[in-house]
């Protein structure tokens, strides 16, 4: 497989992103995912959220419409632009924030931080994971909760695939080849896209560092946040090694 570049995230979160992972953006699942993140931090009306690595800002959105004050924060500024006019079709209001996760220009700001879709893990080395870490416990306020939601890397180990595709609605094909590391437990995934008009691209795909439950615990003590809750999927299912999902609500100490 060829090597992805240290700073993929640059490339591929493109308009070629919200088409490769179109059966899972979809609105039933963004009602659900967003439903699971209110039950799951108690959050209330007028709580104030940050929706970090927000993308286009769906999940954003859904929690503004059910009341919540929301600051999106992401590194593409299209996916931004993008966010603020889907709040505004949908008659709410998204503050959002341009800039990298490793800097979060927040104190004490926000009763919640929610990282969703497998958005951490993007950097060469733990100790930048740990700087995300650091930077969500600073915009935290004192009993303030993180709620981080990663593919289980169990559960890959477990289903791994080297190769699938799969097609959309609009007759586009997505050829998706996997690659994981067990020395450095990074996942590298590039897509080929064949449209429905048979012309073919590259997309760089992407290079996730996969922490077990173990290893994210220890970033997140490392970072002043304590381990709360796990979860293995949307409905709120304890987590395991069959489990989709591996997502974990940690507490500011």
């Amino acid at each position: 497989m060829t090597a992805i570049p240290s700073n993929w995230y640059t490339e591929f979160f493109n308009e070629d992103y919200p088409k490769i992972y179109s059966g899972r953006l979809s609105q039933d699942a963004t009602e659900r995912e967003t439903s699971f993140v209110v039950d799951s931090l108690g959050l209330q009306e007028g709580a104030f959220v940050l929706d970090l690595a927000c993308g286009h800002g769906r999940h954003a959105v859904a929690l503004a419409q059910r009341g919540m004050v929301v600051t999106g924060q992401d590194l593409n500024e299209d996916y931004l632009r993008m966010a603020r006019k889907d709040a505004a079709r949908a008659g709410v209001s998204v503050e959002t924030v341009h800039g990298d996760m490793r800097d979060i220009p927040f104190t004490n700001q926000f009763d919640a931080v929610i990282n969703m879709f497998t958005a951490f893990g993007y950097f060469d080395s733990e100790d930048e994971d740990v700087r995300v870490l650091q930077a969500v416990g600073n915009a935290l306020k004192g009993d303030g909760k993180l709620l981080l939601d990663t593919i289980n890397r169990e559960w890959v180990l477990s289903n791994y695939v080297q190769n699938d595709w799969h097609t959309d609605g609009d007759g586009n094909t997505f050829l998706e080849r996997r690659e994981f590391d067990l020395v450095t437990g990074r996942n590298r995934v590039t897509f080929s896209i064949v449209t429905a008009d048979g012309t073919r691209r590259e997309s760089p795909g992407h290079n996730v560092r996969l922490y077990t439950l173990t290893e994210l615990v220890r970033l997140l003590g490392a970072a002043g946040l304590r381990l709360s809750a796990t979860y293995g999927d949307y409905d709120g299912s304890p987590y395991d090694i069959s489990t989709p999902r591996m997502i974990a609500v940690a507490t500011k100490d």
